[in-house]
């Protein structure tokens, strides 16, 4: 039988299934086994024998035969069906293209569809403008954020411009660098780099420049924003002409760091390094007169416990050279406002801690009594034996009795090295009656004594007196022979 006569056949074309009256069904089989074929106009057919062939898409037919009694009519049945699922596979594939075309058109409606759905959309961020704006010079661009302070602004309870009616004189032995001594104090430039690391050498690129300096009764800021790497010119060329114009350059270890790298930028740029006339670096004074109490000498510290001033929101040094770095990757400059604003505390602090050394210099105050032995050991280095003699006794008779020792020790050994041995000698027996009973200052002070009464006052009884204790001050040894030597001398003299 041919396969147009099965499919016919099968099909039950012009025939109604038994017992349904449906057309188009053939039910075949008896007893337990039954098969049931439908098929559609879209080349879906399914036949049954409690078995379903269904032929989809790809025109698939599945067959399924159940029940033991009518084994036989129900094999016949499977057979048929199968050759019917051949027949429906082969009208499907003829139309494989028309539902390959239908499936398309189905899902360019869905794009379309959803291409025209509203949607909520969230637009991006505008970048934020620099701080600073361009100024046009001499040498080109210049990006710049500036202000002035006016003169009385204070920086925690230090006003910024207070270091003008100081001397030169005490700025020169606070910096122990008599040179100082003709500083023009009105003509001061402060300076602070913000730098895209703390290596130094020709890696390391300053991205702002901070100078500051005194204009009329205030005090003017500006800083100078390198806005991409490369365009260096302008901001050394003005640079250069402000180091120029200015008696002397303020920094805060600006000659171990900021100067040299800043200098290294003029070498790199083909351009002449201006030289300062002189050169402040606060860090060394500030370490000199507060290591008493300040275990660590960093600015923000200085301003914190000197000048009375917190820094709120101030971001961390460690963070600013990323904050660069994201500038110069997506031209956002809201991460650049916090280093503005460091950059310019760090100038004001410059100011403040000038004028605040300067006064406290200037006259023994009631400041903490560490402070008093730092200017102290100051002005003993510089020279000034009466301000330095004032502070360290500032600091024994403070009440709280704590520095009495180092203080009546500091006053003795400038009144020794001015020559007034009897007033140190007295003092340093003070300093002996506060010391605590075995602390490390007693052999220290007894043998300063024996040596002072020996040698300068020939005093030999009391030089005896103290030899015995200096041990371990000098060892033992030495301890012997300078009590053997005053016996003998004893000896020689009462003869």
């Amino acid at each position: 039988m041919d396969l147009k006569r099965k499919l016919a056949r099968l099909t039950g074309a012009g025939e109604k299934a038994e017992g349904t009256g449906v057309p188009g069904t053939v039910v075949a089989g008896g007893g337990r086994g039954e098969l049931t074929a439908t098929a559609t106009a879209t080349a879906t057919a399914t036949a049954t024998a409690t078995a379903t062939a269904t032929a989809t898409a790809t025109a698939t037919a599945t067959a399924t035969a159940t029940g033991a009694a009518g084994a036989c009519v129900g094999g016949v049945a499977l057979r048929e069906a199968g050759l019917a699922s051949a027949a429906l596979s082969v009208v499907g594939d003829g139309d494989r293209a028309g539902r390959l075309r239908d499936l398309r058109a189905r899902i360019n409606a869905l794009v379309v569809r959803e291409a025209a759905r509203p949607r909520r959309i969230v637009p991006a961020p505008e970048p934020v403008a620099l701080p600073a704006a361009p100024r046009d010079t001499a040498h080109g661009v210049l990006h710049v954020c500036e202000a002035v302070y006016g003169a009385s602004y204070r920086h925690g309870d230090q006003c910024v411009t207070d270091y003008r009616a100081s001397s030169s004189e005490l700025v020169a032995k606070l910096a122990l660098d008599p040179g100082l001594a003709e500083l023009d104090l009105s003509r001061l430039l402060f300076f602070d780099l913000e730098t895209t690391g703390l290596a130094g050498g020709t890696g390391t690129l300053p991205f702002i420049v901070g100078l500051a300096w005194l204009e009329g009764d205030g005090i003017r800021v500006e800083q100078l924003f390198l806005r991409r790497p490369g365009e260096e010119g302008p901001m050394l060329a003005y640079v250069a002409e402000r180091v120029a114009a200015s008696s002397g350059l303020v920094s805060f270890n600006g000659k171990s760091f900021d100067w040299p790298l800043l200098r290294a930028r003029f070498v790199i740029n083909r351009m002449t390094a201006p030289e300062p006339a002189r050169h402040v670096d606060l860090l060394h004074c500030a370490r000199r007169v507060f290591k008493q109490r300040l275990p660590q000498m960093r600015l923000g510290q200085l301003e914190r416990d000197v000048l009375g001033f917190e820094r709120v929101g101030d971001i961390e040094g460690a963070l600013i050279p990323a904050s660069y770095f994201a500038y110069l990757r997506d031209g956002d400059g809201s991460g650049l406002a916090p280093v503005f604003t460091h950059n310019a505390h760090d100038l004001l602090a410059l100011a403040a801690v000038l004028g605040r050394l300067c006064a406290m210099f200037a006259e023994v105050c009631d400041d903490d009594p560490r402070d008093h032995l730092g200017l102290a050991q100051v002005a003993a280095r510089a020279g000034d034996s009466a301000r330095a003699l004032s502070f360290a006794t500032a600091a024994a008779e403070h009440p709280s009795g704590r520095f009495a020792v180092a203080g009546w020790r500091l006053a003795a050994t400038t009144l020794r090295r001015g020559g007034d041995h009897a007033r140190a000698a007295e003092l340093l027996e003070r300093a002996l009656g506060e010391a605590p009973a075995g602390s490390a200052d007693v052999p220290l002070i007894r043998l300063e004594l024996a040596k002072l009464y020996e040698h300068k006052l020939r005093d030999l009884e009391r030089a005896l007196q103290h030899a015995a204790g200096t041990v371990p001050a000098e060892d033992g040894l030495a301890s012997a022979r300078r009590v053997a030597r005053l016996l003998a001398r004893r000896e020689r003299r009462a003869s």
